[in-house]
């Protein structure tokens, strides 16, 4: 139980994130810069928008596996990782349960290559979070029993 808790712990750490970088801080830079309202348009002429959510996705799953990683009872870096298959997994299934299909707005080969780059980004991004929350979970328990 403890493991599932760390893996969503993970996830909504990373969504948390991943929606304050792009609703919150990159916002008003997206709408004077580039005119996009929100930062919505990931997929837009300029690619600008795409390193902005892949940077997003990276911050966010960098910290959810780091979290993942520090709670988890054991198999740190595993859990880190689940993380963004977590949410791989249940992007789809939320999108199907609205009716939309698995992947709305998938129509072209160049947004399926935008997903698999940005999935492919939070991969190692939480890989190195994770091994980042193994390490800082190893020092804190070195502290512990010291003192």
């Amino acid at each position: 139980m403890k493991s599932l808790g760390a893996v969503v712990l993970g996830v909504l750490l990373a969504l948390l994130l991943g929606l304050l970088l792009v609703f919150g801080i990159f916002a008003p830079v997206l709408t004077a810069i580039f005119g996009l309202q929100g930062g919505v348009d990931t997929l837009g002429a300029t690619g600008v928008p795409t390193v902005l959510v892949a940077f997003a996705a990276a911050f966010g799953f960098y910290f959810g596996g780091m979290a993942a990683g520090y709670y988890a009872p054991a198999r740190r870096r595993l859990h880190g990782v689940a993380v963004p298959a977590a949410a791989f997994v249940i992007s789809p299934a939320l999108n199907l349960l609205s009716g939309n299909g698995a992947f709305p707005g998938l129509e072209s080969a160049w947004a399926a290559v935008a997903v698999g780059a940005v999935l492919a980004i939070s991969f190692g991004a939480s890989y190195v979070g994770a091994r980042r929350g193994e390490s800082l979970q190893r020092y804190h328990e070195s502290l512990r029993r010291r003192g």
